[in-house]
């Protein structure tokens, strides 16, 4: 794959508009589709810089844009097709909201994790270990196929988060109400 194939594919697949790199790059959007497109001046430089502003622009985008917190479910059929860097973006996105955010709970670096969501580098037993004790099924994440049971665990964590947080809000409420008597 050329780097101008790897810029158009990381631009399709994480939905970045041309127009937030163009801007950042000082260029007018239609300059910057000759660029990427049909330009054979595409050089190491303009990569790089391309490549930084996708990078720094993914460690900063909610990955949730709407979706609703619920929704949870990781084991989707189409889901299963992706490589371990997707379903570690996957996870990310429905655990974190952020790639960022996952790359501070692993307390790595997010050009780090950035490396295993790009295919650079794959994950080792170390990594393997931190995003097990963050709640991803690493069956799911090596061979795309999660188990029931996975999937059960992770519904009812999600439960007791949700039911731990009202437990608090009430407790909070009998503590109000006794010190006004």
């Amino acid at each position: 794959m050329s780097k101008q194939e790897e810029i158009k594919y990381l631009i399709h697949t994480l939905g970045i508009k041309l127009n937030v790199i163009a801007e950042k790059l000082g260029l007018k959007v239609q300059t910057l589709s000759y660029l990427i497109n049909e330009s054979q001046q595409f050089d190491d430089d303009l990569y790089k810089q391309i490549k930084k502003i996708i990078d720094d622009y993914q460690f900063e985008l909610n990955l949730f844009d709407g979706e609703s917190l619920e929704n949870l479910d990781l084991f989707t059929d189409e889901k299963l097709e992706f490589g371990i860097g997707e379903r570690i973006r996957l996870f990310a996105k429905r655990k974190y909201g952020t790639l960022k955010k996952l790359a501070d709970a692993m307390k790595i670096s997010p050009q780090q994790l950035q490396q295993y969501i790009s295919g650079n580098r794959e994950p080792g037993t170390r990594i393997l270990v931190k995003l097990l004790r963050l709640g991803c099924d690493i069956n799911w994440l090596l061979g795309g196929r999660g188990s029931l049971e996975s999937y059960k665990i992770y519904k009812l964590e999600s439960e007791l988060r949700r039911l731990q947080n009202n437990f608090s809000q009430i407790t909070a409420l009998i503590h109000k109400a006794e010190s006004g008597r």
